[in-house]
């Protein structure tokens, strides 16, 4: 029987977040951050101003970096997705008190982020030293027209790439183009949720380029709310067998590294289970009262480290490659230092400017400090 809140809490598409799934969705966010540096460092070739050094990779090598950063890490930024829009329909708020919020939180510390990125590179480029490290052909600030300068924020318009100049923040402009979509999303789901559901997976599969957002993104954003209005819980994925999720997760893992690489339904089939498989280990987070603080305590820092690990992994990969011989067992060598360097880097200075300039901390995390402080108190 559900008592007056809960019926109330359907009724009205909210969802009650207990203490336990709130403990695992913190638990989980700086090991998500921690995948995402791996993806970007997976590395075959590195630019530098005046050449490009390209690496051959050994069979061995390339199993190990394609199962972590090609397989494993994929289902992080689809869960991060599935995670916003879950807790944003969850929460169920007015339009313009959202609107307001993601301001704050996402569009602000994109800007500013972007705007730091500029300067910095802009100095880096034109210091002797260190120009080798933060110039190539497609990005010299100075020689920047109009459209570059739009480019940097929107990610759409040159060949460039489809990314803004801190390109790992294309998640944050699909985020908050997404939050401006709430609604419209919540409508359709509401009026065909099969039709829509269907239409989206197969955008998906397929990655069919709908301009407005990655088809990824709007998949596990809208799964979200489909969690939300069918009451789903995360005893769903419990229920799941370990043993099952992590045979079926093995046997994909074996398709797609050896013989289906270019299929890309198997690694889509990868991300599911990958993201029911890293929900799970929740669980065990949570179970170990010290473990779990820790993770905690990493978590009011994931933002930052997402936001600052990129430019210091561009200065870490070309320094490393011409200190570390690129070959056999050093490519792993160099492939896990870097990640473990930009992390730890990333985080001491997060830690540094929190404790020396808490507010300057706050703005370029889009007030996480404050909103975590008290959700932890």
């Amino acid at each position: 029987m559900l008592d007056g809140r809960a019926l109330r809490a359907k009724e009205i598409h909210m969802y009650i977040i207990d203490e336990s799934l709130s403990k695992r969705l913190t638990s989980i966010r700086f090991m998500l951050i921690v995948l995402v540096v791996f993806i970007h460092n997976n590395l075959s070739e590195v630019k530098f101003i005046d050449s490009t050094e390209i690496f051959f990779i050994p069979e061995y090598v390339r199993i190990i970096r394609t199962l972590i950063s090609d397989i494993i890490a994929r289902s992080a930024v689809p869960l991060f997705f599935l995670i916003s829009g879950f807790l944003l329909y969850a929460k169920c708020p007015m339009y313009l008190t959202n609107l307001k919020k993601k301001v704050k939180s996402i569009l602000v510390p994109y800007i500013l982020w972007i705007l730091l990125s500029v300067l910095f590179f802009y100095v880096a480029q034109n210091i002797s030293f260190t120009k080798q490290y933060f110039a190539n052909p497609g990005n010299i600030i100075k020689n920047f027209r109009i459209i570059d300068w739009v480019d940097i924020f929107f990610g759409k318009f040159t060949q460039r790439a489809p990314y803004p100049l801190v390109y790992q923040f294309w998640f944050l402009r699909d985020l908050f183009v997404l939050n401006l979509l709430f609604s419209i999303i919540k409508v359709i789901i509401d009026k065909m949720p099969l039709g829509y559901f269907l239409i989206l997976i197969l955008l998906w599969i397929n990655s069919t380029n709908i301009y407005i957002v990655s088809p990824e993104a709007l998949l596990f954003f809208s799964i979200g709310y489909y969690i939300v209005k069918y009451q789903i819980s995360i005893d769903s994925i419990d229920s799941i067998s370990t043993k099952d999720i992590v045979i079926a997760y093995l046997l994909f893992i074996i398709l797609e590294l050896f013989f289906c690489d270019n299929f890309i339904l198997v690694h889509k089939i990868n991300i599911i289970l990958g993201s029911i498989f890293l929900l799970k280990l929740t669980k065990y987070f949570i179970r170990n009262n010290q473990l779990y603080c820790k993770l905690a305590w990493l978590e009011e820092y994931s933002f930052f480290v997402y936001a600052f690990h990129e430019p210091l992994l561009t200065v870490l990969k070309k320094i490393s490659v011409k200190i570390i011989p690129m070959h056999d067992e050093f490519l792993l060598v160099q492939y896990f230092l870097v990640v473990i360097l930009g992390v730890t880097v990333s985080l001491l200075i997060g830690i540094v400017i929190n404790k020396v300039m808490p507010k300057i901390y706050s703005i370029l995390t889009g007030e996480r400090r404050k909103r975590l402080t008290t959700a932890s108190t």
